[in-house]
């Protein structure tokens, strides 16, 4: 769930723009209508041209236009290629929220701008932070968060995602946007600020969860700093009553800076999360691959039973300390999928005589595409999990599964497809790529085509557990689309 701007900054916003203006101490006094003429019209027009002439404000770092802690400023990339640039002041260790908003919902196409925000020194010479959209992604509207290292001024750049990629920009149909800038405040109610000392499970931070406006549920904003190559930070979170679930998304704070690359600009390419039960015991872990850190998944999901739990944010393991090394992430604890009927240690949906029946439901925009979405167990004895479902000729059979990708501690976890009894498509989940079957761009394989109608398996196993995480869970999406 994407947090809102104003939540973050909470009060720590409130009256920063444009104090100095009000002040009653030495500053220039506002012009009056005396100003302007004896006759108190309007003052005298310009000559024409004379305010195009030369550079104009936001064109550069060198000509930025000033946005304190706290601004909206409205702008617009209305020509192509146009990208503006503000100065902001700072100091070190704010924690920054940038973003640049549209009119953009999760279905706007290529008729409003697609924003994307670089932060760059005070003289533009060095590349601070880099991102096009918001983690994860709801909608084009660029959202990036950033630690200061050091007092002074930053430049922050705002352009289209086209002119971001160095590929051929055009200018929107809509090419506006509101450009806000906002020191992240620890007093904001959704916010869960690393506050030291944090370092064990025998005292943890406290936690704070803001209960979710409708349903069941809650979130936290959690941003931190590993200040040392020993620091973890540790929090303690109660389960909201009605949320069966955990979801920590790990955003890319630190990938190498580079132009069209995403990047927070942590010196710490990403964090490893553990969630534990107060008596140690691990029940979900997402580490980044020895070698690969930035291939890890982008969330750990993790169902949970009711009560208390102990949160860790830690260096991945050989990875060095760095001179900046914070994270920033959001916290949710919600519903999840149906879970598998099948009692724990029942074994009832082994094999595909005996699968479960998976309900899939029309899309409202689109009738011809049917999901179901399901939560189940392997645990040790459990051999596999097998679903069905009804399929028409020609249709279309995607899916996306997760297990290690998401936290658990199932290992060589498996997806077969069959269809009328026969093996259509099978894959191991990598720890370096999401078992997903579409036609999408990332995807691990292309969707399964029914030849004919008739019943679908899904079945799901697993070669081996982790001695460390006790998490036996996967979750799945099964995606059916008609011609």
């Amino acid at each position: 769930m994407r947090q809102g701007w104003m939540a973050l900054v909470a009060v720590a916003a409130v009256g920063s723009v444009g104090v100095a203006a009000c002040s009653s101490g030495g500053g220039t006094a506002a012009p009056t209508a005396a100003d302007a003429g004896r006759d108190g019209g309007a003052a005298p027009r310009p000559e024409a041209g004379v305010r195009d002439a030369g550079p104009q404000p936001g064109s550069s770092c060198a000509l930025p236009i000033e946005a304190e802690l706290g601004a909206s400023l409205a702008g617009a990339s209305d020509a192509d290629g146009k990208s503006v640039y503000y100065s902001v002041p700072v100091k070190a260790g704010d924690f920054l929220v940038l973003d640049a908003t549209t009119a953009a919902t999760a279905e706007s196409g290529e008729e409003i701008v697609d924003t994307a925000i670089t932060v760059f020194n005070a003289d533009g010479s060095q590349m601070l932070a880099n991102l096009d959209d918001a983690f994860p992604r709801y909608t084009t509207d660029a959202e990036l968060f950033h630690r200061v290292k050091a007092d002074g001024t930053l430049c922050v750049r705002v352009t289209d995602f086209a002119t971001w990629s160095g590929e051929a920009s055009l200018v929107a149909v809509d090419p506006n946007y509101t450009f806000s800038v906002g020191k992240i405040s620890p007093a904001a109610d959704v916010v869960t600020f690393d506050a030291e000392p944090n370092d064990t499970d025998a005292a943890p931070q406290a936690g704070k969860i803001k209960a979710y406006s409708q349903g069941n549920g809650g979130s936290t904003f959690l941003v931190g700093v590993l200040a040392s190559a020993t620091d973890v930070d540790t929090f303690k979170f109660t389960l909201p009553t009605g949320a069966a679930a955990i979801s920590v998304e790990v955003p890319p704070i630190g990938a190498p800076l580079a132009a069209a690359s995403s990047s927070y600009g942590s010196t710490m390419e990403r964090f490893t999360v553990t969630v534990k039960k107060t008596d140690g015991t691990v029940v979900a872990e997402l580490a980044p691959p020895a070698g690969n850190i930035a291939k890890v998944g982008d969330s750990l999901s993790a169902p949970l039973s009711p009560g208390e739990y102990l949160l860790t944010v830690s260096r991945p393991a050989g990875l060095a300390a760095g001179a900046n090394d914070f994270y920033a992430t959001t916290v949710n604890f919600s519903t999840t999928n149906t879970a598998e009927t099948e009692t724990l240690g029942a074994n009832t949906n082994d094999t595909l005589a005996t699968a479960q029946n998976l309900a899939l439901t029309a899309a409202a925009a689109d009738p011809k595409r049917k999901s179901g979405y399901l939560l189940g167990f392997l645990p040790a004895g459990d051999a596999a999990d097998s679903f069905q479902f009804a399929v028409g000729a020609n249709d279309q059979v995607g899916l996306s599964c997760g297990a290690a990708r998401n936290g658990s501690g199932l290992e060589g976890f498996k997806a077969e497809l069959f269809v009328a009894g026969t093996s259509k498509q099978v894959e191991t989940e990598s720890v370096l790529a999401d078992l997903s079957w579409s036609g999408g761009r990332g995807a691990s394989k292309a969707p399964v085509t029914a030849t004919a109608a008739g019943t679908a398996v899904l079945q799901l196993s697993a070669t081996g557990r982790s001695a460390r995480n006790t998490g036996s869970f996967y979750l799945c999406g099964v995606h059916v689309v008609s011609p």
